[in-house]
């Protein structure tokens, strides 16, 4: 991991979303189909615009969780990318959820500060081939070795995001078992360790730049100050609230790609013919996309006022719901005109890719929440509203 020459920027929170625009505006074009741009990557770092969800410290953030998810919608909708809007905010969400509360010295501290500066790529490693992130299954194992310095690891790692361009990987490992029940600890590797080796994933395509991979570990030896937070609660600290935190921030970026595919319907509008009735379901499109900022809004304020809980992932479910038929509604309304913008295609691919994520849990849940309300023997009366 490099170090960052860049200072740390300090901005008012009210200054983000200008600052933002400005940046994006002046930056290198990102070329995605080449891969990670890095270039575009570096300039948000050089503008302060990296670490700006979480701090460089380990302190309190400059952005709430809310700027975080709104901030990433400027970034989907400005380069009409939503894998640009979800590689900033997991970057963000990587800072502030994953390395800073579990920060245990000044070598964790010096990768928040080349995060921030854009000289550190970062990725998350848990799930594994076969059993997803389910903690029962997961074997990948971490040995502490006999000189009691080192940790040896080995194992295998899939559908690891943004991997084929990460500058170091937050793994995962279990590292014992207590009463029965395994414990998990999470180690920062550098890509280029000895006894790390990405292997191509080519199953998940699109979300350019982001990409897939997986990882083999064999035999990677990593130091005692490598491994992040109290020993043996990773899983509970790190995985298990996760899923709840990234699925509330990315409403955000998807939100962001949204308006983009509005935005680029709207230009094929204002140079082809149209009827009121097409410019009238244009406009019920925007309205409805501009309630859905509220629900984007709500999901990251509970975040940040109550944390990952129970109530927020059940809100996170009904609100990927809502998405989805807005994102079928503008699908629907798009295939009656005569012509495709490429980005619509590709806007339109990546966020159908998104919506179907731990698409086997969202089925899950619908079905508990459909149990319940069909077991309840109390009537609409006597059972009030629980909203998040």
């Amino acid at each position: 991991m490099k170090p960052t020459n860049a200072p740390a920027q300090q901005m008012s929170p009210s200054a983000l979303p200008e600052t933002l625009r400005r940046a994006l505006a002046d930056a290198p074009v990102p070329d995605c189909a080449r891969g990670f741009p890095r270039a575009w990557w570096h300039h948000l770092g050089a503008s302060g615009l990296l670490g700006v969800g979480f701090d460089r410290d380990g302190g309190p953030p400059a952005a709430s969780a809310w700027q975080v998810s709104a901030l990433a919608a400027e970034v989907a909708r400005a380069c009409t990318s939503l894998g640009l809007g979800m590689a900033w905010m997991m970057q963000q969400m990587l800072g502030r959820f994953v390395v800073a509360p579990q920060m245990r010295n000044d070598q964790q501290r010096a990768l928040l500060q080349s995060m921030a500066g854009g000289d550190t790529l970062l990725a998350l490693a848990i799930s594994e081939p076969g059993v997803g992130a389910h903690p029962k299954h997961l074997s990948c194992r971490a040995v502490l070795d006999r000189d009691g310095e080192h940790w040896i690891l080995d194992g295998h790692k899939a559908f690891v995001n943004n991997g084929p361009a990460a500058d170091a990987f937050v793994v995962l490992a279990v590292s014992g078992e207590l009463d029965g029940r395994k414990r998990f600890d999470a180690f920062v590797i550098d890509a280029n360790a000895p006894g790390l080796t990405r292997e191509p994933h080519d199953r998940v395509t699109g979300l350019a730049p982001l990409g897939h991979c997986g990882l083999l570990l064999t035999g990677c030896r990593v130091l005692q100050t490598q491994r992040l937070g109290n020993p043996g609660r990773a899983f509970d600290t790190i995985a298990r609230p996760l899923r709840a935190i990234e699925d509330a921030l990315l409403l955000g970026p998807m939100l962001g790609a949204m308006q983009a595919e509005l935005d680029a319907l709207a230009r094929w509008f204002r140079s082809a013919s149209r009827t009121p009735a097409l410019t009238r379901d244009l406009g019920g499109l925007q309205l409805e996309l501009d309630t859905l900022s509220s629900v984007a809004r709500h999901a990251a304020q509970h975040l940040d006022q109550h944390g990952p809980d129970e109530a927020l992932a059940a809100f996170n479910l009904g609100a990927r719901r809502l998405f989805a038929r807005w994102q079928g509604a503008f699908e629907s309304l798009a295939a009656t005109l005569d012509d495709h913008e490429p980005v619509l295609l590709a806007l339109a691919r990546d966020l159908r890719l998104v919506q179907g994520i731990a698409r086997g849990i969202t089925e899950s849940r619908q079905l508990q929440a459909g149990e319940k309300l069909l077991s309840s023997k109390k009537t609409h009366e006597n059972t009030p509203s629980t909203p998040l």
